[in-house]
């Protein structure tokens, strides 16, 4: 170890996202999170499962926005349909 690297850089070389909160620093971790967070977002997939859970409350829930609901579904999946994928 030479004089120019500190302690702190040698454990981000050694160190895994997860071991790094170990010492107290979350900041690898969050940036991570929102990495991964970031990149689902930009998949079809995800937006696909979001809608579904959403659909799946209203009908559990019920209420008159249902129909609505039912309405979305059927214009989501004619989309899905129609969408070139990537």
């Amino acid at each position: 170890m030479d004089k120019g690297t500190t302690k702190e850089e040698i454990r981000n070389l050694y160190l895994t996202a997860e071991m790094a909160t170990w010492g107290g620093d979350n900041s690898i971790k969050e940036n991570n999170l929102m990495n991964w967070i970031k990149e689902r977002v930009k998949e079809i997939s995800t937006w696909s499962g979001a809608s579904l859970v959403g659909l799946g409350l209203l009908v559990v829930l019920g209420g008159p926005l249902v129909k609505w609901a039912a309405y979305a579904a059927i214009a989501w999946g004619v989309w899905s349909m129609v969408k070139k994928q990537g």
